[in-house]
């Protein structure tokens, strides 16, 4: 999942407003940040990265700093909740790990690219219209504010592309 983290993030603002979207989105792709740093220093076990076992913790974590920083509880819980919903959207793309000698689960839809794009472009749109109901009606108007879901769908469709040069 690519761009359907940043649409989550959205979501999660458009659900509290208070909440930076500079925080939500890079919260929404932690799991794939902390992924590359360990494979900067040689580590490529996605366990630390992407299991619900770290997931998990890794939700807590920024919960509790989030939260210690602005005394906001419910905020902290959607920033938690944001975190978490990198594995449930990389388990529909993907496969991950679940915890140390346990499955790796997911349904593979990096399989099926059009299938990939489709379904991401329409979360994408989805959590777009959410955020959108949450802005400010003067907002709401302006052509602009849809370059955000169509400069989405475009890095989507990039991404999908690359990863599957015969849809070109």
């Amino acid at each position: 999942m690519y761009a359907g983290h940043v649409a989550l993030a959205t979501l999660a603002k458009a659900r509290r407003p208070r909440i930076s979207i500079a925080l939500l989105v890079p919260v929404a792709f932690a799991p794939d940040w902390i992924e590359w740093v360990l494979n900067g220093f040689g580590n490529e076990n996605r366990m630390w990265s992407h299991s619900l076992v770290s997931v998990a913790i890794g939700s807590c974590v920024v919960a509790l700093l989030y939260w210690a920083a602005t005394r906001q509880p419910g905020d902290a819980v959607v920033v938690a909740i944001t975190y978490l919903s990198h594995w449930g959207a990389d388990f529909i793309t993907g496969i991950k790990p679940t915890w140390p000698g346990g499955p790796w689960v997911g349904l593979m839809l990096y399989d099926h690219a059009v299938g990939d794009v489709i379904v991401e472009c329409g979360l994408i749109v989805l959590c777009w219209l959410a955020y959108r109901r949450s802005l400010p009606a003067v907002s709401r108007g302006r052509a602009i504010a849809l370059l955000v879901p169509l400069g989405l769908i475009a890095m989507q469709i990039g991404f999908a592309a690359i990863q599957n040069p015969t849809l070109g």
